[in-house]
């Protein structure tokens, strides 16, 4: 007995070993609703089709896409990284992307026509640069949390949404509603998932060493879809 409590000490002191605990859930929206018409693209049609899809409300059965689920204030551990969107088939890939505080963007296009990306946000510089085909990529550093709407100067239907969080530990919804944050150290934390025509539903929960299920149904919140 003695033996394994000595050993069960010196496991814990031994550093960068500690336990974590992972968030998994599912962003739902059951209620009854119409599921936004596809948007003309009028006199681009030749370069971009006749229609491109609205992405402000997906809903797979009642899997809600483009959820932003992320835990509030500081948190210790993680990193910021690299990121990437795309100016592609006219349209922003991906429609909703999530970054840590001082992570960098790398915005590149695709398209064989002309784009111009704008950010509308007041913590971070914005954004408001021309692509042209075959262009260079431009690289941005975001160093505030904000949530900042991107739109094409030139097509108006493009648009996408940056958020950008105060730590490592948030998640995309996939097409079927579901997230997971991974690797999250034991504590008590208020948890929020944001969407671009829902808005936000924040609720408190408890981190251990293991998994902890959390889910949000949006179905009581009002959609307010852009018809751009």
């Amino acid at each position: 007995m003695t033996k394994f409590v000595v050993f069960l000490l010196t496991f814990l002191a031994i550093p960068g070993i500690a336990f974590s605990g992972t968030i998994q859930g599912a962003a739902q929206y059951t209620a009854k609703f119409t599921p936004p018409a596809p948007i003309k693209t009028g006199k681009f049609k030749k370069a971009c089709g006749d229609e491109i899809p609205n992405q402000s409300l997906i809903v797979n059965g009642t899997g809600l896409q483009n959820v932003v689920v992320s835990i509030e204030g500081k948190v210790r551990g993680g990193k910021p990284g690299k990121y990437h969107i795309d100016q592609k088939n006219c349209r922003y890939e991906p429609h909703v992307i999530a970054l840590m505080k001082e992570s960098e963007l790398v915005i590149h296009s695709s398209d064989p026509i002309n784009h111009n990306i704008h950010t509308y946000s007041f913590e971070n510089d914005p954004i408001n640069v021309m692509f042209t085909p075959g262009q260079d990529d431009f690289t941005q550093e975001f160093e505030e949390p904000e949530i900042i709407k991107v739109e094409c100067d030139l097509h108006h239907w493009m648009t996408a949404w940056i958020v950008v969080t105060e730590n490592a530990y948030f998640a995309v919804s996939d097409r079927d509603g579901k997230f997971t944050i991974p690797d999250l150290p034991p504590g008590k934390y208020t948890l929020t998932a944001w969407h671009e025509t829902l808005g936000s539903i924040s609720r408190e929960i408890s981190v251990g060493d293991g998994i902890v299920k959390a889910d949000f149904d949006f179905s009581e919140m009002t959609p307010q879809v852009s018809q751009k």
